[in-house]
């Protein structure tokens, strides 16, 4: 196995998901913030539509862990849905990638120092 593909890797049971690792795993709020607002809808759309009847089960698979010491695998699968709660609002409200009325990380970043 690659390293690429190591980094990818997700609990067996979401396999499917991997896909999306790259693009959506992102570790950080502004970083998720950022992709949602540079993402088409069509994207968006396809990763929402990915997630949405995985989400109860990755939420019982992550309730087994401490989020003080999560696993690589673990941590990969909790950024996909952390990813997910971003793009929530822009699919089933707004469909829009640039949720109106919203705080751009960057800028609360720059207005909470």
């Amino acid at each position: 196995m690659s390293a690429t593909q190591q980094d990818n890797e997700l609990p067996e049971r979401f396999r499917t998901l991997s896909q999306f690792v790259s693009a959506w795993s992102l570790p950080t709020e502004q970083e998720r913030n950022r992709k949602r607002r540079s993402s088409s809808m069509e994207e968006i759309r396809r990763f929402y539509n990915a997630m949405l009847p995985e989400m109860a089960a990755i939420a019982e698979h992550l309730s087994a862990f401490s989020l003080d010491d999560l696993p690589e695998k673990e941590r990969r699968l909790l950024n996909l849905a952390l990813s997910f709660m971003e793009v929530a609002l822009a699919v089933e409200v707004y469909s829009t990638p640039d949720v109106p009325g919203a705080i751009e990380a960057e800028r609360l970043a720059i207005l909470t120092r």
